[in-house]
């Protein structure tokens, strides 16, 4: 037993998020030169694998706490945690780079940025029409709501697989 196991927990920590730096990095990396030699878009890449990838440890948890009957907190955790990441994940690095250069311009609208024009406005509709659909169900989970939300999925995975590739 080591005399000081805080610092032991704390270097491990520390460590641990090192090490799953250094992975994210690689994969990264890889992916990247998958796309470059396929020829297939950053955004596109960002909206399939890493996203599968990155709500796969979600989807389990869900299924788990849905099966031990805490459906309520696997709804809220669905919520929550993306957008916590997209919050964090996004505020963050967007003001780090305001404090080094100053304001940023994005221009959305551009030609070039049509994926993610899409992702917002599908985003924006997909919180509105669940606000609209839990009201009219008086807030109970049922097979309807999941049935809409995996149809609004598969149209906007359809519309972006069609934007990406027959763009070209």
């Amino acid at each position: 037993m080591p005399k000081c196991p805080i610092i032991m927990c704390i270097f491990s920590l520390v460590m641990s998020l090192i090490w799953i730096w250094f992975t994210a990095n690689i994969l990264i990396a890889l992916l990247m030169a998958i796309a470059t030699l396929m020829n297939i878009p950053d955004s596109f890449l960002g909206m399939t694998i890493l996203t599968y990838g990155n709500s796969v440890p979600d989807l389990m948890l869900n299924l788990s706490l849905v099966k031990l009957g805490y459906g309520e907190m696997a709804l809220s955790g669905s919520i929550a945690g993306p957008l916590f990441n997209l919050l964090m994940g996004l505020g963050l690095p967007l003001l780090k780079l305001n404090i080094k250069q100053g304001s940023i311009n994005i221009d959305f609208f551009n030609k070039t940025n049509s994926i993610a024009v899409i992702c917002l406005g599908f985003l924006l509709v997909n919180l509105i029409t669940l606000g609209i659909q839990a009201k009219f169900i008086n807030y109970h989970l049922n097979i309807k709501l999941a049935l809409v939300r995996f149809l609004f999925y598969f149209i906007f995975f359809c519309l972006i697989c069609l934007i990406t590739f027959i763009k070209k």
